[in-house]
């Protein structure tokens, strides 16, 4: 099962996800836990959307998250047992700046949900130390050279496939810690103008209020 710290997040990643499964019974799987705010299945555009085998999951609160983590873990969808962890290891959004290295928790993270043999430490330093533009710089320097190259180059250096899967984990980790805080800024936003205009609304009935206070109709706040 995977380990659950107190890491801050309400996005999990799910991995191991068949090429069978729909969106539908994946949601339906992560939906048994709790309310599912959001669901991303990360795909391949150059591969025309092919499916890349993993999504991540947002929940209305990081003790759902939790909760999905000790219970989804190894559950089977489709003959496939899910791979279950919390997205996010901090609570400051930092992942998703472009300016900032992604760091030695996220790279050690990206590393523990790559397919097959693990990335060496040589591998996983590199990419804590680079920022989340270096990162994509990197991955799309590579696939420019074409499906053909990228292949022969996996097989002339043994570590170069897991460093790019490492490499585009942490991307889609930085994409979907970016949408998650833009999704609960636009949340806060219409939560605040709703506010504002409830105390709009209070502080006109207080003057109506205010200029009648003998009559039957005044209005009582």
């Amino acid at each position: 099962m995977a380990a659950v710290s107190c890491r801050c997040s309400s996005v999990v990643f799910v991995g191991n996800v068949s090429y069978r499964a729909t969106e539908g019974e994946l949601r339906d799987a992560c939906e048994e836990i709790g309310p599912v705010e959001s669901l991303r299945l990360a795909v391949d555009e150059d591969a025309g959307n092919r499916r890349r085998g993993f999504a991540f999951v947002e929940y209305l609160d990081d003790e759902t998250a939790r909760s999905a983590c000790r219970n989804l873990d190894r559950r089977a969808l489709r003959g496939r047992a899910l791979r279950v962890d919390l997205a996010d290891l901090g609570c400051g959004g930092g992942r998703g700046e472009t300016d900032q290295p992604v760091g030695v928790e996220d790279a050690t993270h990206a590393a523990s949900l790559v397919n097959g043999a693990p990335p060496s430490a040589a591998v996983t330093a590199y990419l804590a130390g680079l920022n989340r533009r270096q990162l994509r710089e990197t991955v799309d320097a590579v696939e420019a050279q074409g499906d053909a190259a990228v292949e022969e180059m996996k097989r002339a250096y043994g570590g170069l496939a897991t460093l790019l899967e490492q490499a585009r984990i942490l991307l889609d980790m930085a994409d979907a810690d970016a949408a998650a805080a833009a999704a609960k800024r636009k949340k806060r936003g219409a939560r605040d103008h709703h506010h504002g205009r409830e105390a709009q609304l209070a502080s006109k009935l207080r003057k109506l209020n205010d200029g009648k206070p003998s009559t039957s109709m005044a209005f009582v706040l």
